[in-house]
């Protein structure tokens, strides 16, 4: 197993959160640049490890007419989530 990874392609999106959770994620980045982390990163899992559990949860509710996507596959680019 090699130990180069592909860069994946990303994209922003947008959203709204409350005030004080985009003042903590600013805090947070700047004090994990000047430390050397990419915060980017740690977010992007985090949000496919969420992901993940909310498709987990949409597919054991009784209402599905869900027509994208197999389990643990992301239903937009067919991706397996983290």
């Amino acid at each position: 197993m090699g130990v180069l990874k592909r860069r994946q392609e990303s994209e922003a999106i947008t959203f709204k959160v409350p005030v004080g959770l985009k003042r903590e994620i600013e805090y947070l980045r700047g004090r994990a640049e000047a430390a050397g982390f990419d915060l980017a990163e740690a977010i992007t899992a985090a949000m496919w490890r969420l992901c993940k559990q909310i498709k987990t949860e949409l597919e054991s509710a009784p209402l599905s007419n869900d027509k994208l996507g197999g389990p643990g596959e992301c239903a937009i680019c067919g991706e397996n989530a983290v």
